[in-house]
């Protein structure tokens, strides 16, 4: 008589455990992320063979579109903070606390010193509709060359400065933002492009 074969039972493995973790990591990643904020304009960046990353950290970054406007932003948040309360308290620009606040959550700013508490009080949906004017630049104003030294010579000396403009920005917009930089002696900056096989 042949011996009775024991039931075959297939292996159970609790994942509650493994649960746990995966919700944990997932929480810790959501709450550590720092989402980067809405460009406040679109350009095409011209393309370059250079394969130089720009690094995000402590960066400012002049941005001039396909008109010739042009736009600042900085990287961090707190950052972004600490210059609006310098340009406020040095234009007299009458910015309450919560203007502030929300120009913490701006990419960039794209209307001189003394339109940004009517733009701040905007909606999104507002935002999105307006045609900002960009920040003054030129002999007579130079309002840019103040946000820009303000930041790297103010709050953040180990920050670095980037200059991004559309391929259909016309040549004097640039002759004229690199004129009033190498003015006030900041002749240090990258150019970003975009990025192309250079084996084409």
């Amino acid at each position: 008589m042949a011996a009775p074969k024991p039931a075959r039972k297939s292996p159970s493995m609790d994942m509650t455990a493994m649960c746990d973790v995966a919700f944990l990591l997932l929480t810790f990643f959501i709450m550590t992320t720092q989402f980067k904020s809405q460009e406040s304009v679109t350009v095409d960046t011209p393309s370059s063979v250079s394969e130089i990353k720009v690094e995000d950290k402590d960066m400012a970054t002049i941005t001039i579109d396909k008109d010739g406007k042009y736009y600042f932003g900085v990287t961090n948040p707190q950052d972004r903070y600490t210059l609006i309360q310098k340009m406020n308290e040095k234009y007299g620009a009458g910015l309450s606390d919560t203007d502030q606040k929300n120009f913490t959550k701006l990419a960039e700013t794209g209307v001189s010193i003394t339109s940004l508490k009517q733009y701040l009080g905007l909606s999104e949906a507002q935002k999105g509709q307006v045609k900002l004017a960009g920040i003054p630049n030129d002999s007579t104003k130079s309002e840019l060359v103040d946000w820009v030294k303000t930041y790297l010579t103010d709050i953040n000396k180990k920050a670095k400065l980037a200059v991004r403009g559309d391929v259909k920005t016309q040549y004097p917009a640039i002759r004229n933002l690199f004129n009033e930089l190498g003015k006030n002696e900041i002749n240090k900056f990258q150019l970003i492009t975009d990025s192309e096989n250079a084996e084409k």
